[in-house]
């Protein structure tokens, strides 16, 4: 834990500078970029590296994971923030997948339950207003043989570890000026919306101006029976 701290402190005020004269938008592409190619851009590609057919992901920013869907998805991106969604119509025409970017909100999706065959939603839990109405709502789009795939970081379980997070975060808010958590539960949401967990990959990245925070890579499927 004092290397996460130490981490922390030396790091995470370089968000502040990071922050000035510059939008969102880019504050948020220069440090998903220092996070990719400190390894996150491998979690990426294996998220969705197996995926096929209509395919929603949920908060797709700037269009970080958008390199990484397989040619045969049909992905529908939905992105509220009218800057990060005009930086991902740019990606998106270099990309393998078929993608349509729509600028929806994950607490209220405009699609018909059981449209797609997966729901991918990568570091995007932390910021949302209501991460239960968000789950919910993939949960019902989703079919019941379909997959929610989640790439988030989450508080820490170590109890020390975990307050720490709890009184940093609204500092950290400040900082990052995003909406960004750090001490966001995932398990008990994921339990709330139907959802068990058929796969946990936990790992953690020491990333310069962010904090080493505690990571997840899950794949979850629907509880409720398919449709008769």
């Amino acid at each position: 834990m004092l290397r996460e701290v130490f981490h922390f402190i030396r790091h995470v005020p370089g968000v502040a500078r990071l922050a000035r004269g510059r939008s969102q938008a880019d504050i948020y592409e220069a440090l998903v970029e220092r996070a990719d190619r400190a390894g996150i851009a491998d979690y990426r590609r294996r998220l969705v590296a197996d995926l096929a057919g209509r395919v929603l992901e949920i908060g797709c920013g700037t269009g970080r994971m958008f390199r990484h869907y397989p040619p045969d998805v049909e992905l529908t991106a939905i992105e509220p923030e009218d800057t990060f969604r005009a930086k991902a119509q740019e990606v998106a025409t270099t990309s393998r997948a078929t993608i349509e970017l729509t600028g929806d909100a994950g607490e209220s999706l405009p699609f018909p339950a059981e449209r797609f065959d997966a729901v991918v939603i990568a570091s995007v839990l932390c910021s949302v207003d209501d991460v239960d109405r968000t789950l919910a709502e993939a949960v019902r789009v989703l079919k019941p043989t379909g997959e929610l795939r989640l790439l988030e970081h989450v508080r820490s379980e170590k109890l020390i570890a975990g307050l720490l997070m709890d009184c940093v975060n609204p500092l950290w808010r400040l900082y990052n000026r995003q909406g960004c958590n750090l001490n966001r539960r995932l398990d008990p949401s994921l339990l709330r919306a139907g959802l068990r967990i058929k796969h946990d990959e936990r790992f953690q990245i020491f990333v310069d101006g962010l904090p080493a925070f505690p990571s997840r890579l899950v794949h979850a499927r629907p509880m409720r029976p398919p449709s008769a």
